[in-house]
């Protein structure tokens, strides 16, 4: 790329620590205390430090490979370094899936939060989907066109800019949240508790809350700092704070305002269990309580915030998505021309493919758009899985390569975090993953038409690196079919399905680092990027 095109570093620390922190609190916030609570209890404020801490794994293997490549679409384009454009194409597409149907979701929830609003009710119709979701009005769907431009034009005036608006964004949903946590606090009682015990579902109560309980996959958005890595202005620096540090906030935001939510639950709600405790109504638990404890005002606000949260989610999803496109097209599956960047520093011609192809979703899906959800988290979970078996693979390849943060432990670190990847794949259950099969069967179709148009993409796949991918893909299909989650037939026990799914990552984490690039091959590919400054920590 010319200078003109090239991407500005320009993301300080907090600006990349927002982006993650932001791509984490959307609307989820409101409801994810009692999801939580209606699987473990109280004992749901022990799901989010343990959740964080399985994500924190996860994050510390990229910090390292990041910071030392902080690449733009770093996600889909860091595999190719250890294992070649083959397995580059394949987390990068997968990945793909998932980061173009973020905008539409968020856009879609703003305006499902503004339309509980009277005066904006005219954003819907009456429910008309199977599943009795409401669909988009014809205002409503100009209304939905124009929000996703506007997250489009908000990013194309340079990284700079964005970074701005989403940290403003960002404080306020922060400060929102934590006004409503002391306000549910001045209130605490240990009534609640009291009524059947802190952990009245055990240990699996946890576990659910974690798993079902949607715990563990509201600290996904930590994703969206590292997709934006390559802009950063101290890579160095600014990458692992903002990707440990950014779920280490958001932990400490969730637990705090699940204490508070547990402590302020009328105890004559719990007739029937924390499982039977009631939504609240559409604008969600937090504001019935409040309104029910006299605060009127503070009830408005949690519905400002149901609004904001998605809008500012879909900003930083449409900024991380063009970036991801940007690793697709330098991998070979689209088009080059797709990974230019504008003069303001932006891939301008990605983020108008991806508002095209947002467009068309949300058209497709006006009358029942949660089936997005399932291609959404699953994709974007399983394009995860390269992270701890590349940062393996090139501590092995590049060892004399400036690592400016170097992870301790690594051997354990990265193993215990490749299994976490499978758990929360098991976790998203059969229904998604078969779902997940049909992207993925077109990729495969979209990769061939490529190859026959280009003779040299063929010839550079390193199939040898690339082959243990599709065991691994279909061992995960099977552990979810005989799985307990999201449709999965049951046949593996609580416990024995946990123990299945580490073992068999154990094994296919192994299989991939061995399938990794000759040192050699991935010295040269490492070789293109620049290295960490001077100042460095030393490797």
């Amino acid at each position: 790329m010319d200078e003109q095109q090239a991407p500005n570093r320009s993301i300080g620390t907090l600006g990349l620590t927002f982006v993650a922190i932001g791509g984490v609190v959307g609307s989820g916030v409101l409801f994810a205390p009692l999801f939580a609570a209606q699987q473990a209890g109280p004992a749901a404020i022990l799901a989010w430090p343990i959740a964080a801490v399985m994500l924190i794994s996860v994050a510390l293997v990229y910090a390292e490979v990041s910071a030392m490549l902080p690449v733009v679409g770093g996600l889909g384009l860091l595999p190719t370094f250890s294992h070649g454009q083959g397995v580059g194409i394949a987390i990068s597409w997968v990945a793909w899936v998932g980061y173009v149907t973020a905008a539409p979701i968020e856009t879609q929830a703003t305006l499902e939060y503004a339309s509980n609003e009277p005066a904006f009710d005219w954003l819907f119709v009456a429910a008309t989907s199977s599943n009795g979701e409401s669909a988009l009005s014809l205002g409503g769907i100009v209304a939905a066109a124009i929000v996703l431009v506007a997250f489009t034009a908000l990013n194309a005036f340079g990284v700079a800019l964005f970074a701005r608006i989403n940290t403003a964004l960002t404080w306020i949903k922060l400060i929102i949240p934590l006004v409503i946590t002391i306000a549910l606090l001045t209130h605490f009682s240990t009534a609640p508790i009291r009524e059947e015990g802190f952990a009245p579902e055990g240990v699996d109560g946890v576990l659910s809350a974690i798993t079902t309980g949607g715990v563990v996959f509201a600290f996904l958005g930590f994703r969206h700092a590292l997709d934006l890595a390559g802009e950063a202005r101290r890579p160095q620096r600014a990458i692992p704070v903002a990707l440990v540090g950014g779920i280490l906030i958001c932990a400490a935001l969730f637990t705090v305002l699940q204490l508070g939510f547990i402590g302020a639950v009328d105890p004559t709600e719990l007739d029937r269990g924390w499982a039977h405790l009631d939504q609240g109504g559409a604008n969600g638990p937090l504001a019935a309580i409040l309104s029910g404890l006299g605060m009127a005002t503070l009830a408005k606000l949690v519905v400002a915030d149901a609004v904001l949260g998605p809008f500012g989610a879909g900003l930083v999803s449409t900024a991380s998505s063009g970036r991801l496109t940007v690793a697709v097209a330098e991998n070979g599956l689209f088009p080059r021309a797709v990974s230019v960047f504008s003069p303001h520093g932006v891939p301008l011609r990605a983020m108008a493919l991806n508002l095209v192809v947002g467009l068309a979703l949300l058209l497709a899906f006006r009358d029942g758009w949660s089936e997005l959800l399932a291609f959404n988290s699953g994709a974007i979970v399983l394009s995860m899985c390269l992270g701890p078996i590349t940062v393996v693979a090139l501590r092995r390849q590049v060892p004399d390569r400036i690592r400016p943060f170097r992870l301790p432990a690594l051997p354990v670190v990265a193993r215990f975090a490749f299994v976490v990847v499978g758990l929360i794949i098991y976790w998203t259950g059969w229904d998604t993953m078969i779902k997940l099969t049909i992207p993925i069967v077109v990729g495969v179709a979209v990769l061939s038409w490529r190859m026959v148009r280009d003779v040299d993409l063929a010839r550079s796949l390193a199939p040898r690196s690339l082959v243990w991918l599709g065991p691994y893909y279909a061992g995960l299909l099977l552990l979810t079919y005989v799985g307990r989650f999201g449709g999965g037939r049951e046949l593996l026990p609580n416990g024995v399905d946990i123990i299945a799914v580490a073992v068999f990552s154990l094994m296919m984490f192994e299989w991939g680092v061995r399938s990794a690039l000759p040192d050699a091959a991935a010295a040269a590919a490492v070789a293109g990027v620049p290295e960490a400054p001077s100042g460095a920590a030393p490797h």
